[in-house]
């Protein structure tokens, strides 16, 4: 039996979708999409009762607060506290990375003051859920109650049919941040290009396909904008291999392998950084590539072989949905909230 949770995301993105509606919905929890700070607080979406408010967050048992931070969400934690609910706070990035990315959109948000802000909610908390063991093993020192409850996917929105193609589409999605790791990779993207007239490039988000497209064409070369969660499914439809770069920096060994979970799971082979998915068994489940130069060459390999593509984007995606799926990745989330909301009451 859980206790009684509630999932809150901030917004309406992507973290909150994988972090907190995902695993609330496959354990039957409420979760809602939350704008503002207590006292503004709107609710934007999720599935909860009709009549939820601030007010209503006291009913539960356990709150799960997804990055949050200031001094309103810290006075509402220790409020929440006083009245004898879990807070957990849950966490997918390594903050402290973001500010030195020269390029992130949200750069100016994480400052060192900021991020004291966000730290203050996490040390006040009765615990901290992270999304990788990297994380929390950084964010143990903040708050030794840390656990790791990885991303799962929700295999039912990838369930599309890819048709058959002559070309060749090799493509990257993700959000911001990922230019300096993206950007050696696309230039050799553009040396086999130039190599394979049958190959196109596609990106999914940020607009890398506009790097390459003053010498291959708009035919060859597709910039996806960034849009609603729902429609990335049918962007990454068009790739035939995914392309997973990182950087070496706290920012990129903090992520998830969530590229290489979405892309495995339309039965795209992945060519990754192995820091980041370590769980990829190179040449079975994916590729590894330490370099630029290491992910061409594999590449060239895959553009000529499209009986290789389909063996390995098959046996990527039997594995994720054997091992990565939502409901795989909420055992973790349920066994958290048991020990959490147990310790809690057992006080």
């Amino acid at each position: 039996m859980l206790p009684r949770t509630l999932f809150v995301a901030r917004g309406k993105g992507a973290v909150g979708w994988y972090r907190c509606a995902l695993p609330a919905m496959v354990l039957g929890c409420d979760w809602v999409g939350a704008i503002g700070d207590p006292g503004e607080l709107r609710l934007v979406t999720g599935m909860a009762p009709d009549d939820l408010d601030l007010d209503g967050f006291s009913r539960y048992d356990v709150l799960v607060l997804s990055q949050v931070a200031g001094p309103a969400w810290l006075r509402a934690i220790r409020g929440w506290q006083a009245r004898g609910i879990t807070v957990l706070y849950e966490i997918d990035d390594w903050l402290h990375g973001v500010r030195k990315l020269e390029r992130h959109a949200h750069k100016d948000h994480f400052s060192r003051d900021e991020v004291a802000s966000y730290e203050l909610c996490m040390r006040a908390a009765d615990g901290i859920i992270c999304s990788t063991e990297w994380l929390a093993r950084r964010y143990r020192s903040l708050n030794p109650r840390t656990w790791v409850c990885r991303n799962g996917i929700d295999a039912r929105r990838f369930a599309l049919t890819r048709p058959p193609r002559a070309e060749v589409g090799v493509g990257w999605a993700g959000g911001t941040g990922h230019t300096a790791s993206a950007k050696p990779w696309v230039r050799e993207v553009g040396a086999v290009m130039r190599r394979r007239p049958d190959v196109r490039f596609i990106s999914v988000g940020q607009p890398f396909a506009q790097w390459l497209e003053a010498e291959f064409g708009a035919e060859r070369c597709l910039a996806i904008p960034f849009t609603a969660l729902e429609v990335y499914p049918s962007a990454m439809a068009h790739f035939d291999v995914a392309l997973a770069p990182a950087g070496r920096g706290g920012y990129f060994q903090g992520k998830s392998d969530l590229r290489w979970l979405e892309a495995s799971t339309l039965g795209i082979p992945t060519i990754a950084d192995p820091t980041v998915y370590p769980e990829i068994e190179h040449g079975a489940t994916g590729f590894h590539a330490k370099t630029p130069q290491e992910m061409a060459a594999i590449l060239d390999e895959l553009v000529g072989d499209r009986a290789l593509r389909e063996l390995v984007g098959a046996a990527a995606r039997e594995h994720v949905l054997e091992h990565r799926t939502a409901q795989v990745a909420a055992q973790q989330w349920a066994e958290v909230l048991r020990e959490a909301g147990h310790a809690t009451l057992a006080a």
